[in-house]
């Protein structure tokens, strides 16, 4: 359903970035509740990490100091 999308290479295995499909994966877009595009959801074991939601157009930099927070 996903798959891997660049940006995630410089982590190895500590971080997979995916990129979703809005059109064809409608269900996903509800579920998440996800109003703007893009969206940088984190996400933990399965499980969406609180305050990582980020929406509208970020830098590289922007999120890398995101993800580094969680």
């Amino acid at each position: 359903m996903q798959t891997p999308y660049g940006g995630s290479e410089e982590y190895g295995d500590r971080l997979t970035v995916v990129k979703i499909d809005h059109d064809a994966h409608q269900q996903l877009i509800e579920e998440y509740k996800v109003y703007g595009l893009p969206t940088l959801i984190l996400f933990k074991n399965g499980q969406e990490v609180p305050e990582s939601r980020r929406e509208g157009a970020i830098t590289k930099a922007s999120s890398k100091s995101t993800w580094m927070l969680f």
